[in-house]
C-alpha cells in the first residue's frame, strides 16, 4: 500500500490499494475512490457483550469498522484543519491513538482499544477510550492543528490537557489528575482535570481540542 498525504489546510490521506490490499477505518471518512474498489464491514467485538455497548454507547467508539479492498485509489479525510501522518508499525509496536483520529490501517494491524479511567468527577474525566493499534502495518492518523512531538525518557513525565492527547506508545502510562487553581477549598472546588503523562516513549499532542472545536467552543 502507498499513501499520499494531499493538501495543507483539511488535508486527505490518498491510499493506492493493489489487488486483493485491505484497509479498514471507521465510518464516513471516504472522501472518493476508484469504481474497481470493493466495500465492506466488519464488526468489533472485542471483550464480549458488555464492553461494546460501554465502548460505543457510552465511550462513542464505532461498532462497525469499514473496509475497503483494492485495486484503486481511495482518500480519506476528517474534514477539519490539521496534519495527517503515517507511521509503519513494526510487528508487536504497540501505539494508542485518541479517539476519532484515526484515517486508516493495513488489514494486517490489530485493531483493539485502551480505556483511560477518569477521576470519578462529572465530564469526559470519568474516563475516556484510546484506539490500540498493534503491528505490523500501516495507519494513517489526523491531528486537529498542528501536531507536537515529545520523546519522553524513562520516568520522565509532562501535564497536558485531554482534548490534548493525540498518540502514545503503549510504554508512555496516562492517568488522569484534578489539578486544583490555587490552595484551600475554593482551589479544589475550582480545579480542572488533565493528565499526567510519564515515559519512556513517544508522545504527540494537537493544539486543537476536537470536542470544542466540533462544538464551537474556546
Amino acid at each position: 500500500m502507498q499513501i499520499q498525504v494531499q493538501g495543507e489546510f483539511v488535508p486527505v490521506a490518498l491510499a493506492q490499494l493493489a489487488p486483493g490490499e485491505e484497509i479498514f477505518c471507521e465510518a464516513g471518512l471516504m472522501v472518493y475512490a476508484d469504481p474497481s474498489v470493493r466495500y465492506g464491514i466488519r464488526a468489533f467485538t472485542q471483550g464480549g457483550l458488555g464492553q461494546v455497548v460501554r465502548r460505543t454507547m457510552v465511550g462513542g467508539l464505532p461498532f462497525f469498522l469499514h473496509v475497503y479492498q483494492g485495486p484503486g485509489y481511495a482518500a480519506f479525510s476528517r474534514f477539519t484543519p490539521g496534519e495527517v501522518r503515517v507511521l509503519e508499525l513494526a510487528a508487536g509496536q504497540t501505539v494508542d491513538i485518541a479517539e476519532h483520529s484515526l484515517l486508516l490501517g493495513s488489514a494486517s494491524v490489530q485493531y483493539t482499544t485502551y480505556y483511560v479511567p477518569g477521576t470519578g468527577r462529572i465530564g469526559r474525566m470519568i474516563g475516556f477510550w484510546m484506539d490500540r493499534l498493534s503491528g505490523p502495518g500501516t495507519i494513517v492518523y489526523h491531528g486537529h492543528g498542528n501536531i507536537l512531538g515529545f520523546d519522553l525518557k524513562p520516568g520522565e513525565a509532562m501535564d497536558v490537557d485531554h482534548g490534548a492527547l493525540l498518540r502514545k506508545d503503549g510504554s508512555v502510562n496516562v492517568r488522569a489528575f484534578n489539578q486544583p487553581l490555587g490552595g484551600g477549598l475554593t482551589g479544589h472546588a475550582l480545579s480542572f482535570e488533565a493528565l499526567h503523562a510519564e515515559g519512556p516513549g513517544r508522545l504527540e499532542l494537537q493544539t486543537v481540542d476536537p470536542s470544542a472545536h466540533r462544538s464551537g467552543g474556546g
